[in-house]
Order: structure tokens, then sequence, then C-alpha cells
């Protein structure tokens, strides 16, 4: 057995350790067709061509006219014809009105729009008049750039892309988009009991559950697996998995057992430490090594503690490297039970959350532990407990969304 943890950081050390290593900007974008855009990120401002709408239209189906023509006419008003979407419509002649569709421009000389169904047309005479009350002067009338105006940032560098910014973008003519690279992230799990001829042969539950991980804030993994406890073999999946990745996460071999060889696997590689342990539960034994701008997060074997590193460390450094604007998404709620956190150490509590009269309900979700994976899709989220300060019923706390993107 080798010695104990010495030095272990707190929480927010840890996480500031590891946000500082982000890049200022990574170089490589690709420019994709908006089909493909759906959860893809930003590389750059996208800005409005022109305004919308680009020039004053009719917010619905009926009459346009000049308000004080109209006001001023008892039997009404003749109509000169109809536009259409897609018209560049003649300027109305004094004293008429046209007929107009929904999205069509309006044409100079008119200042109003009525629905049809609030309007009488008089087949014998050809004359419009309203029905009740005449609507007051520019109604229903979408004004040019009431939307947006030309040069306006329509979604920001950084904003993870979905059919709203991509309706956004069509409208405005483009086709493409420039998007971020996605970050590639080498997955290595190893230990002896990982093989399938081991005498007690275990199933690899993390290496899917990471990649589905870095998959839902839109980075890419390969996965790598080492079926045996050797120094040797694992130093050189290591070496091959740091050539070809700019993020490496391994799973097990990180304790203070004779078979946890993953540390020093990495220094070997030239590797260096950035903090060697957290003061967090579950999930102590979490590193980061570091070499050549590149991290290696060295997460637990035991699933459930697994995850909450990844949670809790990776996902936020694979979010701030991409250059997500929207990171983790907190949401607020009162929880109903008391906790109190250990002695210098941060928890991540699994709880649930349920609608309320008074909003958010937030209720404590058992766990058996650091190895428990089904406590996850029992939780709703993870609520946060600092050190030295304890959850007390009825109080309000903010907590993290296990779906969250």
């Amino acid at each position: 057995m080798r010695n104990m943890f010495t030095g272990m950081v707190d929480y927010a050390t840890a996480l500031q350790l590891i946000l500082a290593c982000v890049a200022p900007e990574r170089e490589h974008h690709d420019v994709l067709p908006l089909s493909q855009l759906s959860g893809r990120i930003a590389a750059q401002d996208i800005l409005a061509k022109e305004p919308r709408p680009v020039a004053d239209i009719s917010a619905m189906d009926g009459y346009a006219f000049s308000h004080a023509a109209m006001a001023s006419a008892s039997a009404g008003l003749p109509v000169v014809g109809q536009s259409v979407a897609g018209d560049m419509p003649a300027p109305i002649p004094s004293g008429a009105a046209l007929a107009i569709l929904t999205g069509s421009r309006i044409p100079s000389g008119a200042d109003c729009v009525m629905a049809g169904e609030r309007m009488q047309y008089d087949e014998h005479t050809g004359l419009v008049k309203p029905l009740q009350t005449l609507a007051a002067q520019g109604a229903n009338i979408r004004k040019a750039g009431e939307e947006f105006t030309q040069g306006t940032v329509l979604v920001q560098r950084g904003q993870v892309l979905d059919w709203r910014h991509i309706a956004l973008m069509a409208s405005q003519g483009m086709t493409h988009g420039h998007v971020m690279k996605p970050i590639n992230v080498a997955i290595i799990a190893n230990g002896a009991e990982l093989a399938p001829d081991a005498a007690d042969s275990r199933t690899d539950s993390n290496t899917p559950m990471l990649a589905a991980m870095v998959a839902s804030v839109g980075a890419e993994s390969q996965t790598y697996q080492v079926y045996s406890d050797d120094a040797e073999e694992l130093e050189k999946a290591l070496s091959k998995a740091w050539n070809a990745a700019d993020v490496i996460v391994t799973t097990g071999g990180i304790s203070v057992g004779n078979t946890d060889n993953v540390l020093d696997a990495l220094k070997n590689i030239g590797a260096e430490t950035v903090f060697r342990g957290v003061k967090i539960r579950p999930g102590k034994p979490l590193s980061v090594m570091q070499r050549a701008g590149k991290l290696a997060f060295c997460l637990p074997g035991n699933p459930g503690a697994s995850a909450i590193c990844a949670l809790a460390f990776l996902l936020p450094y694979l979010r701030a490297a991409m250059g997500k604007s929207n990171g983790m998404t907190l949401q607020p709620g009162v929880v109903d039970f008391d906790f109190n956190p250990v002695c210098d150490t941060t928890h991540f509590v699994p709880v649930r959350c349920l609608p309320s009269q008074n909003g958010w309900q937030i209720s404590h979700v058992s766990s058996v532990g650091a190895s428990d994976i089904r406590v996850f899709t029992q939780a709703t989220a993870l609520l946060r407990v600092d050190a030295e300060k304890p959850v007390v019923s009825g109080q309000v706390c903010w907590v993290l969304p296990l779906q969250s993107r």
C-alpha cells in the first residue's frame, strides 16, 4: 500500500486551477451547412445582414389605406387592387384602399391596416369601410427593423446552436455557419478486472458513461481499454492517447493500491501534477496532470464518483475550452432536509426536484456510496454542500440539473 493523500486542494481551488489551463482561443473552426449546426458552438458573433422586417409589412390579411382618408370617408374608400407577399406594390392613389395579405409590403400612401373580417366591402360600389371603430393610425403594420436592425448581434460567439438560432440565420439568407471544431477526448479505462477472461471479470460502465457525458457538451471521444495492471502496457496506451487527443480522461488506477499505476505512468511520459486529490465526497482521489498544454483528468474507478467528478470538473473545463458562453445552469429551490458536511469537505448530494406551491422542492435521494450509478436515474440534480456550510430544511439552495447542457 502506498502513502495516503497529502496536500489535497479544496473544490474551489481545484476548479480554479483547471479553468486557468484553458487556452485563450482555439484556432480551428468548421464551416457547416445550417442542417448540421444544431448542437454545435458558434465560433464567432453572427450579425444581421439586413433589418427584419426589411420593410414595413402587413401583420394580417385585410385592407391598407390612409388613416386620414378613411376617417373622412363616411361611405368608405374604393379598393384599387390587391397586394401579396413578394409584390412591390405601387403607391396607393389618394383616397383609395388596397386589399393586402399577411407579409405584403405596405404601399406608399398607406399608414393603417385593418383585418378583412373587421371591414365591410360593398360589391356594388367597390367601397370598403370599418364595420365599427376605425383602427388607430399605424395599426397592424410591422415596422421595418422592429425585430432587429442591420448589424445587430443575433448570436454570440460561444452559443450552443439549436433550431432557434438556425431560424435566425436562415432569415438572413445564410446557408452555412462557422462553429468550433469539437474537442477530442481520449477515455482510458484500465484494470485487470476488466479483461473478459478474468477470474472475476467486471463490466466497464465508466467508458460508455463518460463518452456520453462528453458528447452531451458537444465534444467527441475515443475510448481505450487496458485490460491489465501492467504499468508498461498502461504507459503505452496513455502515450498513444496523448498524441491523438486534446484531453485525456482516465478512470480507475489512481488510489493508493500497488496496482494503481495511472499517475506514475503519466509522469513517465512527461506529465506534471496540477493537483493530487480534492477535498470532495465522493471523488477524493481525483487528480489532474498536464503536459504541453494538454490536461489529463484522472477520475476514480467507482462509477458514481467518476460521474460526479466529470460533472463538477471535466465538463466545465470542456465547456470553457470550446468557448461556450452558457455554462452550467443552476436551478433554485427549497430543500426539505438537513445535511451536515464532513469537516473540510465539499459534498455533492443527489437530489430530486419536484414542483410545489412555492416553486421547486428539493428532496434528498439516498445513495449507497461512490459506486452507485442507479442513483443518477432517480435523482434529477446535484446539490453542492460546501464545507462548514450545512444545509437546513427550508433553506433556498441552487442545484445543478443532471440533464443540463
